[in-house]
């Protein structure tokens, strides 16, 4: 049978219609949605560990920090060493740390992945993906952070610039060390006009600002000189240093940090103001 020819086309557009619609109900998949809403519960389910028994993916803590990752995945293995320098940053008891694979991945490679990277964590396996499924989570790796109520906290996918910063950063404003605000500054700071590592000293100079502020002395000098590593020119590295160590009435150390500030930028006011209230302390 021969349509008339004037319904010809709206038979043709029909059927690219219903065509379009199967290749959109075939190509969805449940992993390629957004992730969950911050704030969404996160149930406390027990699941599975390569030994046998089970663990509970939460434990009554300040912060559950979930690292969802893949084995045999070199993002995943640069994750997990960056992260195992990261959480000695952190009390055991009041952030607690897990590393989560589906189950459809082997269990010793996972583990030797672990062992690996000397990421300190147990291993749970997600049984039928179910934990994946709730979260959103399409691409490895990925941090959840989940917060004291059980509520989704962070959702913080892998970046290749110094995640352990960002993720800290998630993490210190979960325990009410730093501000949302100096949150975001520390995980997207000021762009460095030459970039690659100067980008990443502001970072670090960012998050020892904010820990200065909150009086946790030893790990804003530990960031601070890690700012100054990474860009030697970095004049305000320098300069929060010798505040630092000001701060710890330790003036004579405090000094030479100073003077590099300023022998890098004159008109440094934090290292100017700095020299002379130790001056003032001799």
């Amino acid at each position: 049978m021969v349509l008339p020819r004037a319904r010809i086309p709206a038979a043709a557009s029909r059927l690219t219609l219903f065509i379009g619609l199967l290749a959109f109900l075939f190509s969805f998949h449940p992993a390629s949605a957004a992730h969950a809403a911050i704030g969404t519960p996160v149930a406390n389910v027990e699941l599975p560990t390569p030994a046998g028994g089970k663990a509970g993916v939460l434990q009554p803590v300040e912060a559950n920090v979930l690292v969802f990752f893949r084995p045999n995945q070199e993002r995943s293995l640069e994750a997990l060493s960056e992260l195992a320098q990261c959480q000695k940053e952190f009390d055991n008891k009041v952030a607690r740390w897990a590393a989560i694979v589906s189950d459809s991945v082997p269990a010793e490679a996972a583990a030797a992945m672990l062992r690996k990277s000397n990421f300190a964590a147990p291993l749970l396996i997600d049984t039928g993906d179910a934990l994946y499924g709730s979260l959103g989570i399409a691409l490895h790796p990925v941090v959840v952070i989940v917060d004291k109520e059980n509520k989704l906290a962070a959702f913080e996918p892998f970046r290749a610039v110094n995640f352990c910063a960002v993720v800290s950063a998630h993490l210190r404003y979960v325990l009410h060390e730093i501000t949302s605000e100096e949150m975001r500054t520390a995980i997207d700071p000021p762009k460095a006009v030459e970039g690659g590592n100067g980008q990443v000293a502001r970072r670090y100079l960012a998050l020892a600002k904010m820990l200065l502020k909150s009086g946790k002395l030893e790990k804003a000098l530990e960031y601070a000189h890690k700012s100054v590593e990474l860009d030697p020119a970095l004049a305000a590295g320098h300069a929060l240093i010798g505040e630092i160590l000001r701060e710890q009435e330790k003036c004579a150390e405090a000094m030479p940090a100073y003077d590099r500030a300023l022998a890098l930028d004159a008109g440094n006011t934090t290292a100017v103001e700095g020299r002379k209230r130790c001056e003032a302390a001799r």
